[in-house]
């Protein structure tokens, strides 16, 4: 009975701790959405756009090691909501930018919102979840996905409708803002997290069981960025696949990770983190050959769905294991591996990209395939250095 109201009492935090999950997914999904909008308003150059771009990852990658130091200040469930509000308002920023150098200057701070929330909301979800008794973690992420999605097509809906990028994005905010209001009253009872009461303890030499689970995640989320960027000029370029089926392509993809997502934490109550991390990582190589071993549309759109599913997980599960090492303060670890993540994301595209002139998108794209394998033969490592 005591296990039962410990639950009942979490089950508030849990859903405010998901609803900030789904509103930096939309943040980013506006991001992404509006970026082609903002390119035509300001008349950008691709050299010129990349910038901006480039900007907003260094933002994320420049505030997440300092985000560690806030959760000192503050607790995990305090600077979660209070960053939520900073993501929330500076998705406002971009759409008021009138030239490229205020355009950089918003999209590095905008993302610098979005690194520092991310290490707060999955230090957060840790605490949640060690407090709940059992895996959860997926769930979280999936809330994160799925607003992603949500806040592309509402955007786009918004573009429909003849509304500008500043109109746009300023719908957004207010719509957020009363979610995350929501938010911090539901995780007001969560008690605080004493893995990040040290301030000594804010920056720290990553362990060599720390480092391991980084690279892990940095070629997971090299895949996702590669994903993003590339699995459209692929069907297009290489399987000759019309515009509207090389959209399709990574729409697959997504939907996939969603579904992963959402079905995540049963799966690894039955199957544990290390099956579940081997598995997704070698379902996701076997996406990669399907699609870039037949060369075809429909092959490619299919092998592309299975990467998502396989990748899906492997990110929260990651996350979990950094903050079990021990080694560290839980935030500290959490900033630590997802700095590293973040910078593949960054990292991938370029990677790709050069390659692709040298061997072709194709055989670049095997860059993939060969992280996923990576990962699948290190993932039982992981998951025994990440245990407390």
């Amino acid at each position: 009975m005591a296990e039962v109201a410990s639950i009942q009492r979490l089950i508030g935090p849990r859903l405010g701790t998901t609803a900030v999950f789904l509103v930096d997914g939309v943040g980013i999904g506006a991001w992404a959405a509006c970026v082609p909008a903002i390119r035509r308003a300001l008349g950008l150059s691709d050299s010129a756009l990349s910038l901006s771009l480039l900007a907003f990852a260094a933002g994320g990658i420049v505030a997440m090691p300092a985000a560690s130091w806030l959760l000192t200040r503050l607790t995990s469930r305090r600077a979660t909501i209070l960053l939520a509000t900073a993501l929330a308002l500076g998705m406002l920023l971009p759409g008021l930018a009138r030239s490229l150098p205020v355009l950089v200057a918003a999209a590095f701070v905008f993302g610098m919102s979005k690194g520092a929330l991310d290490v707060s909301m999955n230090t957060h979800a840790v605490a949640i979840q060690r407090a709940w008794g059992g895996p959860i973690m997926s769930s979280f992420h999936a809330a994160f996905s799925m607003g992603g999605l949500l806040g592309s097509i509402v955007m786009g809906f918004l573009f429909a409708q003849g509304f500008d990028v500043t109109t746009a994005l300023g719908l957004m905010t207010v719509a957020a803002l009363p979610v995350i209001a929501t938010a911090a009253v539901l995780v007001r009872g969560t008690a605080p997290d004493p893995d990040v009461a040290a301030p000594a303890a804010a920056f720290a030499w990553p362990s060599r069981a720390l480092l391991g689970i980084g690279l892990l995640c940095f070629l997971s989320m090299l895949i996702e960025g590669g994903m993003a960027d590339w699995s459209g000029v692929y069907l297009s370029t290489v399987t000759g696949a019309a515009t509207a089926t090389a959209a399709a392509g990574y729409a697959a993809f997504s939907m996939m990770m969603v579904a992963g997502r959402l079905g995540g934490d049963w799966t690894v109550r039955r199957l544990g983190d290390a099956r579940v991390l081997r598995l997704g990582a070698a379902l996701a190589a076997l996406g990669f050959a399907i699609a870039l071993g037949l060369g075809m549309p429909v092959p490619a759109m299919a092998g592309f769905a299975l990467v998502g599913l396989g990748v899906s997980n492997i990110v929260p599960l990651l996350f979990s294991a950094s903050a079990r090492t021990g080694s560290v303060a839980r935030s500290t670890a959490i900033a630590m591996t997802a700095t590293v993540g973040y910078a593949g994301f960054l990292l991938g595209p370029p990677i790709i990209g050069f390659a692709a002139d040298h061997v072709g998108l194709q055989v670049a794209l095997g860059v993939l395939l060969l992280a996923a394998a990576f990962i699948a033969c290190f993932a039982v490592r992981a998951t025994r250095s990440g245990s407390s």
